[in-house]
């Protein structure tokens, strides 16, 4: 009977014939009940319908079965002792249906016995034994679901343990074993896995690879071959979210196509890969618009839920996709039914869910936008608005979800709460919206995690978010009166990952002498992650033998994961000491208050609904100045006029003369040029009329600190489209004059964070020594423009600044040399091409004579003794539209490497303007020297760019503009 038992088996393994699996399960229960209990295959018997009822459920769902299974499987292990060689099988038997069980139910409990008894049956057999790579494999996994079901960030070890235990049992599969392809394939998924919660491209384009691989040596007529499909075609849509590229989503449509086709209708796995091709199709509904990809979506979406049997764990997924693409086609068809069956599909999948589920926010939050759907809709029911509110707070809240999902779920409850107050009058929330925005932004470290590279962290999705929403904060405190509120805010949610550098720099000295070992471990742990902010993952291959490195840099990859988590706990420690409570927590306005010390900040706030400028001129005292006459629009109107004007001119890189400017074309109409239609005058102003003036017309009556040169020297951080707007130069101006200006009035200068102005200023000798400084001049660097005026330049720089400035001229200027000039020299100055990477920001970089000092390198990088850096260099403080809370640019690159004050330039410079701006700077710079003053760099450069408007004529705006002051 165990014979025919096992034969039927077969048959269902080869055909997939449910009534082949219901005849082998008769057969062993007849067998089992004719075998004697000391009968040698009594245990083999009961083993195997433990392993046909585990499949019966795979196939069924039925929680019966299960048991059943667990229950024999229990026995066998109970009745085999630890020395038989079937031991070790046994025990991965039990925990696959175990494991199972906490995948219905969400159990941690059966999870963390799975996990043991996977671990136990490893310890028994050697690396030899031909199902170590197997036991292995499947230890992987289950960390890997670890992570994913109940996983922090805390708990990230347990994906690095999947990561290492899958590539472990892919070393010792040997090629052509039939397992291989399954080693592959769990060891790709978990690079995906960990590229969904880092956004680390290196592991989306290893798991690429690696389930390719697995896919390509699976056989069309084996049964996981649509499996590997459909995780092939995952990884692909995965990255296609990222880099938007169309060839990832088409080959992952076409992949998940196949994968359907090659599956009967009957077959388990069917319901799972229709939701997945649904899903493609709905990603590619969002790139095309075409309803019919919708459509489809739809109906793969209905089959899948429909084919899911009645408590089959996949069914809430399945519900939550379904609901998603319904409400996507209500919001373009306006199709009343598919948003109530959207609704009903979302409430039942949230019901169904566990408690702890990681996926929870993501489907609460979805509900949360189908009641704010229908009560914006004229559809509205009373209740809309609570659950709607409820199902934000709890996505919010819930511990276990990924914290940019919760973050979403922040937002979406603020936008409710400030949109419709009057509805929870009765009833008030239990979050207020200031409430909502705080607990928002304690999120945002969890976004941008510490662990990722600094290119991941910049190229994440979360960055546009989590400044629209800072933003938002921030004019919420500013409606409620709450100005100090708003400052602190705006402090926190700004230059996030630069605030994240500068905090591993941060000095220790209270710490050490208090607390020493644990000073020195932070230490240690700081410096490996300033290591792997700048290592070789950061950086795109220079050469074709780069990729040699992979092994490298993912071992790399996952120490920085360690070294993150170590450093998180060790700060937990040091804030539950006495004293350190505040421990590099986000500064507070009194301890922000220093940033003023030299003129008032002007904080810029820019949002729809209201746009504002918040005064810091005394370290106890804001000034609000509301500006209602200027827009968010308006901001985006400008910055898009003044790009327009850039690319008419193609000031892209530092130009000759003769390519700056043609005296033949002085009488046309060029943007520039100075004709009275010039597009400049409008900028400028607009710029004026409406952020300018409004704020001097209140910033000069408040007691300020004004600067021995009688003008008022004011520092902007602005916000959003402002950031890129040159405020420095707003004013009204005719044909060949200026009119009113703020040059006329006032000193700028520029700062990412107030944080970047509480350095000690820059520092001048009393005996009249000259500062050592470093001049590096490229007039040929090697594959750009010739630029031979930066060696004039360099000559006026040397001359002007005396015998203790040191130069590197030409192929002496090696990115090596300029970084070890940078160690020993606290003035530096750089005439030299810049180079602004649009598609990769921190690529950004210096072109020296042997290659390019890029942004990321400088980033390592820390400087106590650094004092002034001038980079007369092109698009230094250019910076990335989409990141523009961030100031991801060289200019503010070299402000946090050290340097106290930095000058800048927000586009591209002509070769003659160069000379012309340094000689009167550096004039104006060393007689602050001689006279042992407090150096003002940003008031020596407000004299150079009148000596520049001189030379020039005053409307050749482009190339008088663009120098800038940043820091002190």
């Amino acid at each position: 009977m165990r014979i025919l038992a096992q034969y039927a088996y077969k048959q269902y393994e080869t055909r997939s014939d449910l009534n082949a699996l219901g005849v082998s399960i008769r057969c062993y229960r007849i067998a089992m009940g004719a075998t004697e209990d000391d009968h040698p295959e009594k245990v083999d018997i009961i083993n195997d319908l433990g392993v046909v009822l585990h499949t019966r459920f795979e196939c069924a769902g039925e929680r019966q079965n299960l048991e059943e299974a667990i229950f024999l499987r229990q026995l066998a292990n109970a009745l085999t002792p630890d020395d038989s060689p079937d031991k070790a099988s046994r025990l991965s038997n039990l925990a696959v249906s175990i494991f199972s069980r906490f995948q219905r139910e969400g159990r941690a409990e059966d999870l963390e016995e799975a996990i043991g008894l996977w671990t136990h049956a490893i310890e028994l057999v050697p690396d030899s034994h031909v199902h170590k790579h197997g036991l292995l494999n499947n230890l992987g996994s289950s960390h890997q679901t670890r992570f994913e079901q109940l996983g922090k960030l805390e708990d990230l070890e347990n994906l690095e343990s999947a990561i290492a235990l899958h590539a472990r049992a892919v070393d010792l599969t040997p090629d052509g074993h039939p397992d291989k392809p399954l080693r592959l394939n769990c060891s790709g998924n978990s690079h995906t896995i960990r590229f969904e919660r880092l956004g680390d491209l290196e592991d989306i384009g290893r798991a690429i690879k690696l389930l390719t691989h697995a896919a390509e040596l699976t056989p069309d007529g084996r049964p996981n071959k649509p499996g590997r499909l459909n995780n092939l075609a995952n990884s692909l849509v995965r990255r296609y979210e990222r880099t938007r590229d169309l060839k990832d989503l088409e080959k992952a449509i076409a992949h998940q196509s196949r994968a359907v086709g090659l599956t009967p209708d009957g077959h388990p796995s069917k319901p799972t890969l229709l939701n997945n091709l649904g899903n493609m199709l709905h990603t590619k509904f969002k790139q095309s618009g075409s309803l019919d990809d919708l459509d489809q979506a739809i109906t793969h979406h209905i089959n899948a839920v429909s084919l899911a049997p009645e408590g089959h764990f996949g069914k809430p997924t399945r519900l939550h996709n379904l609901g998603h693409s319904l409400l996507k086609r209500f919001n373009e068809a306006g199709n009343v039914p598919d948003l109530e069956e959207a609704i009903r599909c979302s409430t039942c999948s949230v019901e169904l869910l566990p408690k702890n589920h990681a996926d929870r926010a993501s489907m609460l939050r979805l509900l949360g936008l189908l009641f704010d759907t229908r009560l914006r809709s004229s559809h509205a029911q009373a209740d809309d608005a609570t659950r709607a509110m409820d199902a934000f707070l709890e996505a919010m809240q819930h511990q276990n979800s990924h914290p940019l999902v919760r973050l979403r779920a922040c937002v979406q409850y603020t936008i409710l709460l400030s949109e419709f107050p009057h509805l929870f009058n009765a009833t008030p929330p239990r979050l207020t919206l200031l409430d909502g925005y705080k607990y928002a932004l304690g999120l945002v470290p969890r976004c941008i995690w510490l662990g990722n590279n600094v290119r991941g962290r910049y190229a994440s999705e979360e960055l546009p978010v989590i400044g629209v929403m800072v933003n938002s904060a921030v004019t919420a405190a500013i409606s409620a009166g709450q100005y100090c509120l708003a400052l602190e805010w705006l402090e926190t949610g700004r230059a996030v990952v630069w605030s994240q550098i500068l905090q591993l720099k941060t000095p220790l000295d209270d710490l050490r002498r208090l607390h020493p070992q644990l000073a020195d471990g932070l230490y240690r742990v700081s410096q490996a992650l300033q290591h792997a902010a700048s290592s070789p993952s950061n950086l795109l291959p220079s050469s074709p033998g780069a990729h040699k490195a992979q092994p490298s840099l993912e071992g790399q990859a996952q120490s920085s994961h360690i070294y993150a988590l170590e450093y998180e706990k060790l700060i937990t420690r040091i804030r539950e000491l006495g004293g350190f409570k505040d421990f590099l927590l986000p500064k507070t306005l009194s301890q922000l208050a220093g940033a003023c010390a030299s003129g008032p900040v002007i904080v810029l706030n820019i949002h729809n609904a209201r746009c504002d400028a918040l005064v810091l001129s005394q370290p106890d005292h804001i000034t609000h100045i509301p500006l209602p006459e200027f827009s968010r629009t308006h901001a985006v109107k400008l910055h898009k006029d003044l790009w327009s004007i850039l690319a008419a001119r193609n000031l892209r890189g530092r130009f000759r003369d003769s390519e700056w400017y043609d005296d033949d074309n002085r009488g046309q109409d060029m943007p520039g040029n100075g004709v009275r239609n010039d597009p400049m005058f409008r900028v400028l102003g607009d710029l004026w009329n409406f952020v300018v003036k409004p704020i001097l017309d209140v910033v000069t009556t408040l007691p300020t600190v004004t600067s021995t040169t009688g003008l008022l020297h004011i520092t902007w951080c602005p916000t959003g489209p402002l950031a890129f707007l040159p405020l420095h130069a707003a004013g009204i101006y005719r044909a060949g004059r200026s009119v009113e200006t703020i040059m006329d009035f006032a000193i700028s200068s520029y700062t990412p964070t107030l944080e970047a102005l509480l350095k000690p200023h820059v520092q001048t000798s009393s005996t009249g020594d000259y500062p050592r400084g470093l001049v590096v001049s490229q007039p040929a660097t090697p594959g750009q423009n010739r630029i031979p005026q930066t060696t004039t330049e360099a000559g006026i720089v040397v001359s002007l600044t005396g015998l203790s400035t040191d130069t590197l001229h030409d192929s002496d200027g090696t990115v090596d040399a300029v970084l070890d000039g940078m160690e020993t020299h606290n003035w530096v100055h750089l005439a030299c091409h810049g180079l602004q990477d649009k598609a990769d920001p921190i690529n950004s970089s210096f072109a020296l004579y042997d290659g390019k000092l890029t942004l990321s390198t400088l980033m390592s990088k820390h400087l106590p003794n650094a004092d002034l850096a001038v980079l007369s260099a092109c698009q230094t403080a250019t910076g990335d539209a989409k990141l523009s809370e961030e100031a991801v640019h060289l200019a503010a690159g070299m402000l946090n490497v050290g340097f106290k004050s930095v000058i800048g330039t927000m586009w591209s410079i002509s070769d003659r303007s160069g000379p012309i701006v340094m000689a009167k700077f550096y004039e104006v710079l060393m007689e602050q020297v001689r006279a042992g003053a407090e150096l003002q760099p940003a008031y020596a450069l407000h004299e150079a760019m009148k000596a520049l408007r001189a030379e020039l004529g005053v409307n050749k705006f482009m190339e008088w503009i663009p120098f800038i002051h940043f820091g002190l």
